[in-house]
């Protein structure tokens, strides 16, 4: 899980949590009152659903408190 950029260590904003087969990214909308989820699969598009929905339900438990 990263909250900073390798390259310069520069702050994300969010988090971002990488595997050997997708990662997920979230972070505040800087405009909106909402957080904003990124992701990419390797393995495909049924895969990054499974990376989305498991992402949504993280970032929602984590908000919850």
């Amino acid at each position: 899980m990263l909250s900073s950029a390798p390259g310069n260590d520069a702050p994300i904003g969010g988090v971002k949590i990488v595997t050997g087969s997708g990662w997920l990214a979230a972070r505040p909308s800087g405009t909106e009152d909402v957080y904003k989820l990124y992701a990419e699969s390797f393995k495909g598009p049924e895969h990054l659903a499974q990376i989305q929905e498991e992402g949504q339900a993280l970032v929602s438990s984590a908000l919850k408190g």
